[in-house]
């Protein structure tokens, strides 16, 4: 049971740094958007804290999944621009049609 609890907390981890990667890209704000940006890590760590963070056979799998994902997100907050025109987000119309 404690493998699969893992591996959904890993996953939901993995999930949460796209979306703030998403988030530093599009630049678009809502509250609800505003809210699971800052305290979805939050969430996320005391899940991890109250199951215990080490056990799962695939951590190391996931925490070099995590890794490059703190990596990406660290370039989206940096340089987002580069990843605008990389993924062709020049404005908000764009934005949109990327996203249906």
């Amino acid at each position: 049971m404690k493998k699969i609890i893992y591996f959904i907390f890993a996953l939901i981890t993995i999930v949460y740094v796209a979306f703030l990667c998403y988030y530093n890209i599009t630049n678009v704000s809502s509250q609800v958007l505003d809210y699971i940006a800052i305290y979805g890590g939050l969430v996320i760590a005391l899940m991890y804290a109250a199951v215990n963070f080490f056990g799962s056979p695939l951590k190391i799998v996931f925490f070099i999944l995590l890794i490059l994902m703190v990596v990406l997100l660290i370039l989206t907050i940096a340089i987002p621009d580069v990843f605008r025109n990389l993924l062709g987000l020049e404005s908000a119309e764009a934005i949109m049609i990327f996203l249906s």
